[in-house]
Formats: structure tokens, C-alpha cells, sequence
């Protein structure tokens, strides 16, 4: 993913919009794949994975196109699904994603062809706003996945303190008046003597 951001960089500081665009894009692509690979059970749970026909058996999240990961991702909720207005267009954080996938798809030449009337030119401030989608669609994917992270942390913390609560709590007396009387203990000392040396 941050070779991707490097590479947008450098194509910015030539000017190479387009260029640029597919970089910050495939970034977001790469952050999707890597939220299906640390939680692929519940990924497991969407209608875009019951509908994929795999072509192997490992790495299913490579097979997914943009399209189908950001499907996941908004049946999912990692994105919010609460609507927004940014650039006079309104929309949740998926739907500002797929526009950016839209954006990307320029780079195939069947459908920069299919853009009859004024074609979609590349400048600086269209790839502005795909870096700020991009950006903003990462933003709540590490949000979830420091979420996550937070809720083990917390449970995995819970399980320590119970378990020194249990070892550290002082022992009662009347535990300990059941205990067989000291005339038994030799005998069992003998007999694992006995086991010892054979």
C-alpha cells in the first residue's frame, strides 16, 4: 500500500494526474484486500463471497475486483453507511469509492472511448479528491481494524486480572482439614521411590 502512495506522489510531482489516480486507487484496493485477509470470516458471511465463483482454494481475496470489494466492505459496515455531502454530491463513504473506482477505470481505453460528450479530464484537483476519498475510506478501515485490536487488548486484560485475582486471593484454613493424616504420606513416598528406581 505505501509503495502505491509513493508512486502517486512521484506522479504528482510530474503532473501525471492519471497516472497518479490509479496509484491512490490501487492503494485503496490494497487496503480492502488486507481487511479480507485479517477477517476472512466474516467476509465469508457476505452475498459477494456466496456468489464468487473461486478459482482456488487460497488467497480468495486476490479474486475480488474493486467493485465486489467495496460491496463487501459497505455490506459489512466497515465503512459508515451514514450519508454524506462532500462536493455537492451526496453519498456514504462506499458510494464516494465506487466514484473513485469509476474515475480509475479511465485508464482502460474502452472507456475513455465510451465518454462522448466532454471527456473527464485529469488535473489536480480531480486527483485531489480521489486522494481525500482514498484517504478517508483507509481512515475507517484502520479504524475498525484498531476497533478490534482496542476490544482484544481489553479482553485479553480482563483475563489477566481474573486470573491473578484467583492466585493472589489468600488461602482459607478449613481448605486444608481434609487432608489425609501424616501416617499415609510415607507410604506414598515409597511407592514413588519405588517407581523412580525401576
Amino acid at each position: 500500500m505505501a509503495s502505491y502512495r509513493h508512486e502517486a506522489r512521484k506522479c504528482t510531482r510530474g503532473k501525471a494526474y492519471l497516472a497518479a489516480t490509479v496509484m491512490q486507487v490501487a492503494a485503496l484496493e490494497a487496503g480492502l484486500q488486507g481487511m479480507c485477509f485479517i477477517y476472512p470470516e466474516e467476509v465469508k458471511k457476505s452475498s459477494v463471497y456466496a456468489k464468487k465463483r473461486f478459482r482456488g482454494k487460497r488467497n480468495k481475496a486476490l479474486e475480488f475486483s474493486l467493485y465486489e470489494l467495496i460491496t463487501i466492505v459497505e455490506e459489512l459496515r466497515w465503512f459508515p453507511p451514514k450519508r454524506t455531502t462532500w462536493a455537492g454530491k451526496r453519498a456514504t463513504v462506499g458510494g464516494f469509492s465506487h466514484q473513485t473506482r469509476k474515475v480509475r477505470n479511465f485508464v482502460h481505453p474502452g472507456v475513455r472511448a465510451g465518454e462522448r460528450s466532454d471527456p473527464l479530464k485529469f488535473t489536480k484537483g480531480l486527483y485531489g479528491v480521489v486522494y481525500e476519498i482514498a484517504e478517508v475510506a483507509n481512515a475507517w478501515l484502520l479504524h475498525r481494524v484498531e476497533k478490534n485490536l482496542l476490544k482484544a487488548m481489553k479482553k485479553e486484560e480482563k483475563k489477566k486480572t481474573m486470573i491473578t485475582v484467583a492466585t493472589s486471593a489468600p488461602l482459607n484454613p478449613s481448605l486444608f482439614s481434609s487432608i489425609t493424616p501424616a501416617k499415609s504420606r510415607p507410604q506414598s513416598r515409597t511407592r514413588l521411590a519405588g517407581i523412580l528406581s525401576a
